[in-house]
């Protein structure tokens, strides 16, 4: 049998139609990479970054890795997605948008001070934690002072304390700040964690009292993460190195998971596992904490049965590498967490997203 060759005018036809249908069944813009989202359209589970460069410290407002932080903190996300943050050594209040915009939310970059006014006319002398409530308020540690920011950027003064509360060692002022939905604010220091009235906040209660243990040679703040879940229970990361929680109500707090005194990176039950500095929480909508680990820079996880997992970071990087989990990070101060549950955390200079499986 002999075969004729195909034409080449045909030959072009047919890899023209070949083309265009792949294109139908790929749709606009031709096959598209696998991201493994397992066919439901949502982002893989991983670390990617977000703004700034973990690296390098600066003072940019921009877009992405553009974009300049100067030790970041506190962070929060309001339910539009957008994510602010306390840039320590910038004195500002930074608001990123979903897609990485950074600008200044309030505050003026790089000149510190205190003063109530609206957005880049207010000052700040040490923006530290922040969180956010129910009407989209901010409120935000600043050196001893609790500040309030309102969502047109309007700051005001909730509250000064002493500077002798806290022996007058800036390591130990307060470093951890939540909301409930009561009309409180929950405020941790290195000597103390106290319940605050918007209502009447020089009424205020203390819940713990002591000091935590300072390494010599350390210069850093040593900062307690707080978090509320939607029945307005407070945890807290206690003075005694364990998770502890509060309802709105009580004068105390109670153990939630974790040895008293015992430092360590375990996972486990309420019982055996350990944490070293967890010096930001925070809660998801099914109640799950998150907790952003100083000392050894990893994320942990503990479920609302107090089953503590690493999901996140490898224990004593210290630079940000990130991709597949459980990537690394570099020192992380804190950590938010979006309605749709994605990690948002502070690494070095830099603002990560964490998708977790």
């Amino acid at each position: 049998m002999i075969i004729e060759p195909v034409p080449s005018r045909l030959r072009v036809r047919i890899a023209c139609a070949a083309v265009a249908a792949l294109l139908c069944a790929c749709g606009p813009g031709g096959p598209k990479r696998d991201t493994g989202g397992g066919g439901g359209g949502g982002p893989s589970p991983g670390i990617t970054l977000l703004a700034g460069d973990a690296a390098t410290a600066g003072s940019v407002d921009n877009k992405g890795a553009f974009a300049r932080f100067n030790m970041p903190r506190g962070v929060a996300v309001d339910t539009n997605g957008n994510v602010y943050v306390a840039d320590q050594a910038n004195f500002a209040i930074r608001k990123i948008t979903p897609d990485g915009t950074v600008s200044t939310f309030a505050g003026q970059r790089g000149t510190s001070g205190t003063r109530d006014a609206n957005g880049n006319s207010a000052r700040f002398s040490m923006p530290t934690a922040i969180t956010i409530d129910g009407s989209g308020n901010l409120y935000v540690t600043d050196a001893t002072a609790i500040r309030k920011i309102t969502p047109d950027a309007t700051v005001s003064t909730v509250v000064t304390f002493p500077v002798g509360d806290f022996g007058g060692d800036t390591r130990l002022y307060p470093g951890g700040i939540a909301a409930d939905g009561a009309g409180n604010l929950v405020v941790t220091s290195g000597v103390d964690t106290r319940r605050i009235p918007l209502s009447n906040p020089g009424r205020w209660t203390r819940l713990e009292q002591g000091a935590v243990d300072i390494l010599p040679g350390a210069t850093d703040m040593i900062a307690r993460g707080i978090a509320v879940r939607d029945d307005n229970t407070a945890y807290v990361a206690d003075l005694q190195r364990t998770i502890s929680r509060t309802t709105s109500g009580a004068t105390g707090l109670s153990r939630f998971a974790g040895t008293p005194g015992q430092a360590g990176n375990d996972d486990g039950n309420a019982s055996t596992a350990r944490f070293q500095q967890l010096a930001a929480l925070a809660a998801d909508k099914d109640g799950n904490l998150y907790a952003a680990d100083a000392v050894t820079n990893v994320v942990r996880k503990i479920t609302t049965n107090a089953t503590v997992t690493t999901p996140a970071g490898t224990i004593g990087a210290t630079a940000l590498r990130a991709g597949r989990l459980p990537g690394s990070f570099a020192t992380l101060r804190g950590i938010a967490v979006g309605a749709d549950g994605t990690l948002y955390a502070a690494s070095g200079n830099a603002v990560v997203k964490i998708v977790l499986p």
